[in-house]
């Protein structure tokens, strides 16, 4: 059942690189393509303003690259799409109609809205410290309304930094019926602020370094080692932050959100008994 899955999701989901203007990356979130659409997690428009946005879809292995585009992050912004002006609930629709992704499959989503506790789902994503897909298994545990209203489904599923944006896959019909997220933006935006807090640290020590000196020691170096050596620590602890629950947004409200109707349409929600 799983490599059915993996056969038919693989080709959809791709890994979405925040770079630096050094070329190196600051994080990595999820995708995937319905129609002629990039869907991924909400927090990717929250996080920061990196210098380039790096779009890399993988071959069935999972590591070798498929298709790829390096957009600036001006650019990447303007593929953001906003009906009525307004961001979708909980994830974010991106034009995808660029040429280099013009072969790339779109997935389904679910028109089912009434899933049962305990239906399995897989989620395929990227880790944010390694370049290379990956499939998870689990079931649906629970489900939640939060205070602006987001319908949520909880999940029974090992989540990393790196998933946001990954989709919620449904078993039996290998359909999308969610978007990974909500914890793990709240995650991503203490570890930013934490680095603030950090790097203004640094700053007013690097301003006082070498004047003072006791017994030949410079007790401000002493502390800025310090700081830096937290930095690093709570970076690893970020990278490698392992959850057994997940959290993803019900995607049955993006017919509402569809920047065309014929699109909606084909989207049209359904009950089952």
């Amino acid at each position: 059942m799983f490599r059915k899955i993996w056969k038919q999701v693989h080709p959809s989901v791709c890994s979405i690189h925040f770079m630096s203007k050094a070329g190196t990356r600051i994080t990595t979130f999820t995708g995937f393509k319905i129609m002629n659409y990039l869907i991924t997690d909400d927090v990717i428009d929250k996080f920061g303003i990196p210098d380039s946005v790096v779009l890399r879809f993988s071959m069935e292995d999972g590591c070798s690259e498929r298709a790829s585009k390096n957009f600036s992050f001006k650019d990447f912004k303007k593929k953001i799409i906003r009906p009525g002006g307004n961001a979708a609930p909980g994830y974010v629709i991106i034009c995808l109609e660029d040429p280099e992704f013009k072969d790339i499959p779109s997935l389904r989503c679910s028109r089912k809205i009434n899933y049962d506790i305990g239906h399995p789902i897989a989620i395929l994503g990227y880790q944010l410290e390694q370049q290379n897909l990956a499939i998870k298994s689990g079931i649906i545990s629970s489900f939640f309304t939060n205070s602006d209203g987001l319908k949520y489904i909880q999940i029974d599923c090992s989540i990393k930094q790196g998933n946001a944006g990954s989709p919620l896959i449904d078993l039996e019909t290998e359909e999308v019926v969610g978007v990974i997220g909500h914890r793990l933006a709240g995650i991503a935006r203490s570890y930013k602020e934490l680095m603030i807090i950090f790097n203004q640290n640094l700053s007013v020590l690097n301003e006082v370094q070498g004047k003072f000196n006791y017994d030949d020691i410079d007790p401000v170096q002493v502390l800025i080692a310090n700081q830096n050596q937290i930095k690093h620590i709570a970076t690893e602890f970020y990278k490698t932050a392992n959850m057994g629950v997940g959290y993803a947004v019900d995607l049955c409200s993006l017919p509402d959100y569809c920047p065309d109707n014929e699109s909606a349409m084909d989207l049209e929600l359904k009950y089952e008994e």
